[in-house]
């Protein structure tokens, strides 16, 4: 008999519809209605307390752990020019930036996967656990500029390390959600400043800045809609919670193939909607 809950394929495919509703109005919000912003941010918020999860289980519970990590670390490398492409590409377009190679150094979600599960494997390995947070501090400050910067592989760890299954479902949303919290006050309040300084020129064309981001109704709704995306994160808690153990159908590649597929697809949208720029490879 099935048991009561959610399997993991059904929490999975939530996260992978968060995932998209996420990218989406991200890469081409312009376009989308100012209110629609709301669960758009709202399911992108589920997505990876959830996949860090799985994440998580799959390292407890694969039968080949090389294989594992080398899926994912293959899969990072073919999903970082359509991650480039999708992200690069509209803040080209909306704050006149040139193509620079520094939007290669931020890496997309499967490399913070691979060295998420990297610490797990060390944390499990190094005997020397002194070494072991050293190691795991230097390793956190590297991906800061990466997708969801260091919270991300510690999401992961957290998982791993906390022993109580209530407490690690409790814990690791709020961790995600308060840290989105946090990050969005911080990113402001520096973009501010450094656009006062002027530390900007050069890199961003301010003027062209200031008039896309000039203040209406809608840009205000829009603006209010981004807290959704830590109050997603907070409502993975009780999704998981009621997770019953079980695999459910087979997804196997799904996830995998549709990460980079999906954002290749909205960079092409973005691009023919002219909201975007595909300047990065050659295209004008």
């Amino acid at each position: 008999m099935e048991k009561t809950g959610f399997n993991a394929y059904t929490l999975k495919m939530i996260a992978i519809i968060g995932m998209a509703m996420q990218h989406t109005v991200l890469v081409i919000g312009d376009v989308i209605p100012a209110v629609l912003h709301f669960p758009f941010h709202f399911g992108g918020g589920l997505t990876f307390p959830i996949m860090a999860f799985f994440v998580v289980e799959g390292y407890r519970h694969t039968s080949n752990l090389k294989r594992y990590i080398g899926r994912i670390f293959i899969f990072g490398l073919i999903s970082q020019i359509p991650f480039v492409l999708a992200f690069a590409g509209t803040s080209l377009d909306k704050f006149g930036m040139e193509a620079s190679p520094i939007f290669f150094f931020s890496l997309n979600i499967m490399f913070i996967i691979f060295i998420g599960l990297c610490l797990v494997v060390m944390y499990d390995r190094m005997k020397a656990r002194w070494l072991f947070w050293m190691l795991c501090i230097i390793i956190l400050l590297l991906t800061i500029l990466f997708s969801w910067g260091f919270v991300g592989p510690l999401m992961i760890l957290l998982y791993h390390i906390i022993r109580s299954d209530k407490a690690r479902k409790i814990a690791v949303p709020i961790v995600a959600g308060g840290y989105n919290i946090v990050f969005s006050i911080i990113i402001g309040v520096v973009v501010v400043v450094l656009m006062l300084t002027g530390a900007l020129d050069g890199i961003i064309d301010t003027t062209k800045m200031m008039e896309a981001e000039i203040v209406t109704a809608s840009e205000m709704i829009k603006a209010l809609a981004g807290l959704m995306f830590p109050i997603g994160s907070f409502a993975t808690i009780p999704l998981l919670l009621k997770y019953n153990g079980e695999k459910g159908r087979s997804m196997k590649y799904l996830f995998y193939a549709f990460y980079p597929a999906h954002l290749l697809i909205l960079a092409l949208l973005a691009y023919a909607l002219g909201i975007g720029s595909l300047a990065l490879i050659g295209i004008h």
